[in-house]
């Protein structure tokens, strides 16, 4: 059965791993991957998707602690699909942990470009053609830490609250144009970035990594 995606045109960030991964390739969607992989590997990961789905691929690369290139990154999928593209995940995200007192201006300042900075930056991209084409998706990956505090969690949390707060405004002005947005907030996922948190915390704690697992 054809997917109601086949045919659309999705960018999704952090998508060489995790959560990203797979994600809208399997429905049909022609995807721009993005990811912290050399140009190679993102070449690989756009070979096998090619070798395993019906869309079509293609691979940027993208610092997305610096807004230069987040912004080159909107131009250069736009000179690929001179239309836009149909569909925009912002699932790209670091972690981290330190109490604020510990906490270095330079964590923030980085937890901020790349979890909510780059978001906007790259909705404010897309946007103009997603409502001239009176159709769009845009699917920001908060977290539960966006509804929750966590201990050591200033910059996470507060970069993943203010993602649900970009999501609402984003999704109260394109309404009207046929252009949605919602977020997605998990917890602990099969992920290398999750099992990274878990290893951390482990070590912090005197246990196995198992006996760390078990209580996520």
């Amino acid at each position: 059965m054809e997917s109601q995606l086949t045919g659309k045109i999705a960018l999704v960030t952090g998508s060489t791993s995790g959560i990203g991964l797979c994600l809208l390739a399997s429905r049909g969607c022609s995807v721009v991957l993005t990811g912290l992989v050399s140009l190679e590997k993102g070449q690989e990961q756009v070979e096998e998707f090619t070798r395993k789905y019906t869309g079509k691929f293609h691979f940027l690369e993208g610092d997305f602690s610096r807004s230069e290139e987040v912004e080159k990154l909107g131009q250069d999928v736009l000179s690929i699909y001179s239309d836009g593209i149909d569909i925009l995940v912002n699932c790209a995200g670091i972690p981290g942990r330190s109490p604020i007192e510990q906490m270095t201006t330079e964590h923030w300042q980085m937890t901020m470009a790349i979890n909510l900075t780059a978001p906007f930056l790259l909705t404010r991209s897309f946007f103009p053609s997603m409502k001239k084409k009176g159709w769009g998706r845009i699917i920001n990956i908060s977290s539960t830490m966006g509804l929750v505090a966590g201990y050591g969690k200033a910059a996470y949390c507060s970069t993943k609250s203010g993602l649900l707060g970009l999501t609402r405004v984003t999704a109260l002005e394109g309404a009207p144009h046929g252009v949605t947005c919602n977020a997605i907030c998990p917890s602990f996922t099969d992920a290398p970035m999750c099992y990274s948190i878990i290893e951390k915390d482990a070590k912090e704690q005197g246990i196995s990594f198992e006996e760390r697992k078990v209580s996520c």
